[in-house]
């Protein structure tokens, strides 16, 4: 086999995504799909974020066609130094965008697409992508098949309106399992985007389902109690949201008498698995209870502090976190790893939650109580799990025969007695 210089290749952005896609949108299954159309979505998000957006439009065709509108800035669109078409460079070229800036100087104090990669990544996963941008006074049509730019057309525009249109189909050769989107599953994710965007519109219309208004007044607020309408929640619920220096953290919790926690986290509108602002969630929650604890003596001297272990059992926690420059742990930002995001969310929340504590003893208690039983659960089967290894360590103990004959054991006492 030959292996030398002439082996050696260079892929460009749309040749690069479509050969290893997964590395991209994390699958090429039902998930990609999913995928791609909440980039799309995840930009009109932002907008909102920077406060100039308040309609979305999503809309599922029957033939497979994604369409997803705002009313937004739109695109950029011109010519750029070299020459080139600047919407063109937003849909193509990898890590082309206006949201490097972390400053705020273009209007993007923060956004979920923060590396130029997430649009394009849609546009070279699509047989068919196009994108069209109307902002002063002009308008802008771009159509592209497999990332490879088609038709380019500029105009006057003079009707007084501004926003962004994306039209695309999911290519087959990509998706070779199916390029139908599942509407239970988009609904949710347009649901929780609504949750987190309080006064943002968005209007669903899925194939030959009646369209729908999905928005939210109160925001995680409405989230946390939607998760617990059909559980028996033990606490009122704790709401705090702060921003400092371009950072904030909004948070929502409530405990309920279930045994498993659940846990719906964000950074600038992403979802996320885990993360340092979980993190640093968990540490302020532990520190201020087990203060309160402390200080109400609500724990004996004797016993030890609450451990976040047990803290977790009935714990319903809706965390959403914005910031300039998040770091992940990959292009799915499936996990938060800012550093700074640990710290900030622990210092933020513990002088809230404390306060919460002292203003709401009946929660606090509640809270306390729940550990202390979920403790004393694990301390029984503890002693449950010793109880059986000490069984097996007496079997093993036992006397041993002639290798021709065998230890047998019995509850009936009378097949137990030696002649």
């Amino acid at each position: 086999l030959n292996y030398g210089v002439e082996q050696i290749k260079t892929l460009e952005g749309i040749e690069a995504i479509r050969l290893r896609p997964g590395m991209y949108i994390g699958s090429t299954g039902p998930q990609g799909v999913q995928h791609i159309t909440l980039e799309i979505i995840s930009n009109v998000v932002d907008e909102y974020l920077n406060g100039h957006c308040t309609h979305c439009f999503v809309e599922v065709e029957n033939s497979g066609y994604i369409r997803i509108q705002d009313n937004g800035r739109g695109v950029p669109f011109g010519k750029a130094e070299d020459g080139s078409e600047t919407l063109v460079n937003i849909y193509t070229k990898l890590h082309t965008g206006a949201k490097f800036d972390s400053d705020g100087k273009t209007g993007y104090n923060t956004s979920g697409g923060m590396n130029g990669v997430g649009a394009k990544a849609t546009n070279a996963l699509s047989a068919h992508f196009m994108v069209e941008s109307i902002r002063d006074g002009k308008h802008a049509v771009a159509e592209f098949e497999k990332g490879e730019l088609k038709k380019y057309q500029e105009e006057k525009f003079t009707k007084i309106v501004q926003g962004t249109t994306v039209k695309f189909l999911p290519d087959k050769e990509i998706f070779k399992e199916s390029i139908s989107l599942d509407y239970t599953t988009l609904r949710k994710q347009i649901q929780e985007l609504a949750y987190l965007s309080p006064g943002l519109i968005f209007s669903f219309k899925f194939q030959d389902k009646d369209e729908e208004i999905i928005t939210s007044k109160n925001g995680i607020k409405d989230y946390i109690n939607d998760l617990n309408k059909t559980k028996n929640v033990l606490t009122s619920v704790f709401y705090t949201e702060s921003l400092e220096n371009r950072i904030g953290v909004k948070v929502a919790m409530v405990y309920n008498d279930s045994y498993n926690d659940t846990y719906k986290l964000y950074t600038n509108s992403i979802p996320n698995s885990s993360g340092t602002h979980l993190t640093g969630f968990r540490t302020a929650l532990t520190q201020s209870i087990n203060e309160y604890a402390r200080d109400k003596k609500l724990l004996k001297e004797k016993d030890a502090n609450l451990t976040g272990d047990e803290l977790k059992e009935g714990l319903s926690l809706v965390l959403s976190f914005i910031m300039p420059d998040p770091v992940f742990s990959g292009q799915t930002k499936d996990v938060l790893r800012s550093s700074e995001a640990r710290t900030i969310v622990q210092r933020l929340v513990s002088k809230e939650l404390q306060t919460w504590f002292n203003a709401n003893p009946k929660d606090a208690k509640a809270i306390i109580d729940k550990a202390l039983l979920a403790r004393a659960a694990r301390e029984k089967a503890k002693k449950a799990k010793e109880a059986v290894r000490d069984t097996q360590k007496k079997k093993e103990k036992a006397l041993k025969f002639d290798s021709k004959l065998a230890d047998c054991y019995s509850k009936n006492r009378k097949q137990c007695e030696i002649y």
